[in-house]
Protein backbone atom coordinates (compact mmCIF):
# COMPACT_ATOMS: atom_id res chain seq x y z
CA UNK A 1 0.00 0.00 0.00
CA UNK A 2 2.87 2.34 0.35
CA UNK A 3 5.77 1.02 -1.78
CA UNK A 4 6.09 3.98 -3.53
CA UNK A 5 7.44 5.73 -0.86
CA UNK A 6 10.55 4.22 -1.04
CA UNK A 7 11.28 3.87 2.71
CA UNK A 8 12.62 0.99 4.09
CA UNK A 9 10.35 1.01 7.08
CA UNK A 10 11.93 -1.70 9.16
CA UNK A 11 14.92 0.89 9.41
CA UNK A 12 12.08 3.39 11.42
CA UNK A 13 11.25 1.06 15.07
CA UNK A 14 11.63 3.53 18.20
CA UNK A 15 12.24 2.81 21.40
CA UNK A 16 12.14 4.62 24.71
CA UNK A 17 15.68 5.67 25.08
CA UNK A 18 15.53 7.75 21.55
CA UNK A 19 13.26 9.89 23.36
CA UNK A 20 14.52 12.70 26.39
CA UNK A 21 11.61 12.04 28.14
CA UNK A 22 9.47 8.46 27.40
CA UNK A 23 6.08 8.89 27.36
CA UNK A 24 2.53 7.49 26.52
CA UNK A 25 1.42 10.56 25.67
CA UNK A 26 3.93 11.59 23.54
CA UNK A 27 6.24 8.27 23.41
CA UNK A 28 6.49 5.57 20.66
CA UNK A 29 2.60 4.60 19.96
CA UNK A 30 1.86 8.38 19.58
CA UNK A 31 4.92 8.76 17.09
CA UNK A 32 4.08 5.54 15.16
CA UNK A 33 0.72 6.99 14.65
CA UNK A 34 1.29 9.97 13.35
CA UNK A 35 3.86 8.48 10.66
CA UNK A 36 0.85 6.17 9.53
CA UNK A 37 -0.88 9.11 8.80
CA UNK A 38 1.14 11.20 7.50
CA UNK A 39 1.62 8.28 5.09
CA UNK A 40 -1.86 8.18 4.35
CA UNK A 41 -2.58 11.53 3.77
CA UNK A 42 0.67 11.22 1.50
CA UNK A 43 -1.57 8.54 -0.72
CA UNK A 44 -4.69 10.17 -0.21
CA UNK A 45 -3.42 14.04 -1.52
CA UNK A 46 -1.05 12.52 -3.81
CA UNK A 47 1.54 14.24 -2.22
CA UNK A 48 4.24 11.66 -1.81
CA UNK A 49 7.50 13.66 -1.73
CA UNK A 50 6.17 15.82 0.91
CA UNK A 51 4.51 13.24 3.18
CA UNK A 52 8.16 11.38 2.90
CA UNK A 53 9.63 14.75 4.37
CA UNK A 54 6.91 14.72 6.49
CA UNK A 55 7.45 11.09 7.65
CA UNK A 56 10.89 11.60 8.85
CA UNK A 57 9.79 15.01 10.86
CA UNK A 58 7.44 12.67 12.33
CA UNK A 59 9.94 9.53 13.33
CA UNK A 60 12.00 12.97 15.76
CA UNK A 61 8.99 15.64 15.96
CA UNK A 62 8.40 14.44 19.99
CA UNK A 63 11.61 12.72 20.81
CA UNK A 64 13.36 15.95 22.16
CA UNK A 65 10.69 16.85 24.58
CA UNK A 66 11.47 17.02 27.99
CA UNK A 67 7.70 16.63 29.61
CA UNK A 68 4.16 16.07 28.42
CA UNK A 69 2.57 19.75 29.12
CA UNK A 70 2.51 22.34 26.81
CA UNK A 71 5.77 23.02 25.00
CA UNK A 72 6.21 25.23 21.95
CA UNK A 73 10.03 24.47 22.04
CA UNK A 74 10.05 20.72 21.71
CA UNK A 75 10.39 20.34 17.62
CA UNK A 76 12.81 23.11 17.58
CA UNK A 77 14.99 20.99 19.80
CA UNK A 78 14.24 18.14 17.83
CA UNK A 79 15.45 19.83 14.65
CA UNK A 80 18.49 21.03 16.74
CA UNK A 81 19.64 17.52 18.02
CA UNK A 82 17.76 14.70 17.03
CA UNK A 83 17.95 15.21 13.34
CA UNK A 84 21.66 15.31 13.29
CA UNK A 85 21.42 11.57 15.20
CA UNK A 86 18.83 10.46 12.28
CA UNK A 87 20.35 12.42 9.45
CA UNK A 88 22.02 9.03 7.81
CA UNK A 89 18.89 6.91 8.42
CA UNK A 90 17.24 9.75 6.23
CA UNK A 91 19.62 9.69 3.96
CA UNK A 92 19.43 5.58 3.30
CA UNK A 93 15.83 6.00 2.72
CA UNK A 94 16.58 8.87 0.01
CA UNK A 95 16.39 12.42 2.04
CA UNK A 96 18.82 14.86 -0.17
CA UNK A 97 20.42 17.87 2.04
CA UNK A 98 17.26 19.73 0.57
CA UNK A 99 15.00 17.45 2.15
CA UNK A 100 16.68 17.52 5.20
CA UNK A 101 16.19 21.20 5.20
CA UNK A 102 12.69 20.65 4.98
CA UNK A 103 12.16 17.73 7.42
CA UNK A 104 13.86 20.09 10.44
CA UNK A 105 11.88 23.20 9.27
CA UNK A 106 8.76 20.86 9.66
CA UNK A 107 9.69 19.59 12.60
CA UNK A 108 10.58 22.66 14.10
CA UNK A 109 6.91 24.65 13.37
CA UNK A 110 5.31 21.73 14.46
CA UNK A 111 5.27 22.61 18.11
CA UNK A 112 4.44 26.58 17.36
CA UNK A 113 1.21 28.12 16.91
CA UNK A 114 2.24 30.11 14.03
CA UNK A 115 1.15 28.92 10.55
CA UNK A 116 3.38 29.36 7.21
CA UNK A 117 1.72 31.22 4.84
CA UNK A 118 0.42 28.68 1.97
CA UNK A 119 2.70 30.55 -0.21
CA UNK A 120 6.08 28.84 1.45
CA UNK A 121 7.21 26.33 -0.98
CA UNK A 122 6.91 24.12 2.80
CA UNK A 123 4.15 24.59 3.75
CA UNK A 124 2.24 21.48 2.50
CA UNK A 125 5.23 19.42 4.14
CA UNK A 126 4.45 21.26 7.40
CA UNK A 127 0.76 21.16 6.76
CA UNK A 128 1.18 17.12 6.33
CA UNK A 129 2.96 16.62 9.52
CA UNK A 130 0.87 18.99 11.40
CA UNK A 131 -2.63 17.27 10.07
CA UNK A 132 -1.22 14.06 11.24
CA UNK A 133 -0.21 14.90 14.55
CA UNK A 134 -3.51 16.57 15.61
CA UNK A 135 -5.10 13.22 14.40
CA UNK A 136 -3.86 11.59 17.34
CA UNK A 137 -5.33 14.10 19.57
CA UNK A 138 -8.18 11.48 20.34
CA UNK A 139 -5.40 10.32 22.72
CA UNK A 140 -6.69 13.30 24.60
CA UNK A 141 -10.04 12.65 24.59
CA UNK A 142 -13.01 12.54 21.92
CA UNK A 143 -13.26 15.87 21.29
CA UNK A 144 -9.74 17.59 21.25
CA UNK A 145 -9.60 17.78 17.96
CA UNK A 146 -10.33 21.22 16.53
CA UNK A 147 -11.43 20.35 12.89
CA UNK A 148 -11.20 24.19 12.40
CA UNK A 149 -7.61 23.79 12.92
CA UNK A 150 -7.09 21.50 9.94
CA UNK A 151 -4.65 22.66 7.25
CA UNK A 152 -5.76 20.03 4.36
CA UNK A 153 -9.28 19.17 3.42
CA UNK A 154 -8.70 15.74 3.07
CA UNK A 155 -7.60 15.38 6.40
CA UNK A 156 -11.27 15.65 7.84
CA UNK A 157 -11.81 12.20 6.13
CA UNK A 158 -8.97 10.80 8.01
CA UNK A 159 -10.93 11.48 11.13
CA UNK A 160 -12.44 8.31 11.62
CA UNK A 161 -9.76 6.18 10.92
CA UNK A 162 -7.27 7.70 13.54
CA UNK A 163 -10.18 7.27 15.80
CA UNK A 164 -9.99 3.27 15.08
CA UNK A 165 -6.03 3.18 14.83
CA UNK A 166 -5.77 4.90 18.28
CA UNK A 167 -8.51 2.79 19.94
CA UNK A 168 -6.76 -0.64 18.20
CA UNK A 169 -3.16 0.55 19.98
CA UNK A 170 -3.89 2.09 22.92
CA UNK A 171 -2.90 -0.83 24.46
CA UNK A 172 -0.11 -2.14 22.74
CA UNK A 173 3.08 -1.99 23.86
CA UNK A 174 5.31 -0.56 21.48
CA UNK A 175 6.04 -3.45 18.57
CA UNK A 176 8.21 -2.20 15.59
CA UNK A 177 6.82 -0.29 12.29
CA UNK A 178 6.25 -2.88 10.19
CA UNK A 179 3.49 -4.45 12.58
CA UNK A 180 2.13 -1.12 12.72
CA UNK A 181 1.82 -0.55 8.81
CA UNK A 182 0.07 -4.29 9.01
CA UNK A 183 -2.35 -3.24 11.42
CA UNK A 184 -3.42 0.17 9.76
CA UNK A 185 -4.12 -2.02 6.64
CA UNK A 186 -6.64 -3.74 8.49
CA UNK A 187 -8.49 -0.68 9.56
Amino acid sequence: MYTNYNIAFEDFNLSESQFDHPSRLHGIMHTYRVMLHVLRLGRITGNISEARNAFFAAYIHDMARKHDGYCNKHGTDAANNKLLLYKDLFIANGATENDLLITGKATSMHSVAYELPKSDRDWLTVAILKDADALDRIRLGEGDLNKSYLRLTETESCIDYSRNLYFKTVDEKPADFIFMLSLSGKL
